[in-house]
């Protein structure tokens, strides 16, 4: 049975449900998207429960084990990544990575450039497909608790999951905890529903209605994300638990999550960069740092 919950943001009662913009992204009853009438966060609500989530992961072909291998072939936008991270951060050290996409593709490559990687994953499948192709520690968290880890202490923690996460601050507040003092946040989480792609697909939904499903591509997995993040809410979370924002952007160049192949490809990539000079690229990526303590 789904359930109902309160911002994730401010803990409020939940938001008002936004009918048109949840069929817009495929999210259908008994599922709902709601909206914030005081902080304006978005999150699914209702929404399943832990255990109708671990059997959706279980059964859906998108977190199949053949699907974890494709990391290998986003060698060159994983490596852009990391090197960003490490003008922050130019010595290697611990590093705990939140989520295991492709199967646990990006830390298995940390590993190899000389940061000492383990991984959490919530879903006992995903985590199962990491272990098999990677060759460090994943743990399996439930509900994505940290707290197992109390006492140990990482230089990095990173994560491409925070959407998929049930209790965003909760998780975040266990990071603060789990960073050495000088440590970094390395976040990044679809800019859905916010970006000029997403804006102008919505749009045209407006104008067409369900026949414009023959010109844009919607996505088909929602409920499997609990929030849906613009720049202004992820930094107002990550200051309520305790972060300073040292660099934020919306555009990574040839994102492989966001683009087709093709003359779509530069027709997509133009317009990604275009949102991205008014903060409304495809996805959103943080470097923080913990507030420093008096």
């Amino acid at each position: 049975m789904p359930e109902t919950v309160p911002c994730g943001l401010c803990g409020r009662t939940p938001g008002a449900t936004l009918s048109d913009l949840a069929r817009f992204a495929n999210i259908e009853a008994p599922f709902g998207l709601c909206g914030c009438p005081h902080c304006g966060f978005l999150y699914l609500s209702p929404r399943p429960t832990s255990t109708e989530l671990s059997d959706l992961y279980a059964s859906h072909p998108y977190y199949a084990a053949e699907n974890a291998t494709r990391g290998e072939s986003r060698r060159r936008f994983y490596t852009a990544k990391l090197a960003r991270l490490e003008r922050w951060r130019p010595e290697r050290g611990r590093m705990l990575a939140i989520g295991c996409l492709e199967g646990g593709y990006a830390p298995a490559l940390a590993k190899g450039r000389g940061w000492q990687v383990e991984a959490v994953e919530s879903s006992p499948v995903l985590a199962a497909h990491a272990r098999s192709l990677a060759d460090f520690p994943v743990h399996v968290a439930e509900g994505w608790d940290l707290s197992f880890l109390w006492g140990r202490r990482f230089d990095v923690v990173y994560t491409h999951s925070l959407e998929h996460v049930a209790a965003p601050r909760k998780t975040l507040r266990q990071c603060v905890r789990l960073l050495t003092p000088d440590g970094l946040l390395f976040v990044e989480v679809p800019h859905q529903l916010g970006s000029l792609m997403e804006l102008l697909k919505r749009g045209l939904f407006r104008l067409a209605g369900a026949r414009a499903d023959r010109w844009i591509q919607r996505e088909r997995l929602m409920y499997f994300h609990q929030s849906y993040f613009t720049p202004r809410t992820l930094r107002a979370m990550l200051a309520a638990e305790g972060f300073t924002v040292l660099t934020l952007r919306t555009y990574l160049p040839g994102h492989p999550l966001y683009l087709h192949n093709g003359m779509r490809r530069w027709v997509q990539e133009g317009i990604h960069a275009c949102g991205a000079l008014v903060g409304r690229g495809p996805c959103i990526e943080v470097v923080a740092r913990p507030k420093a303590t008096p």
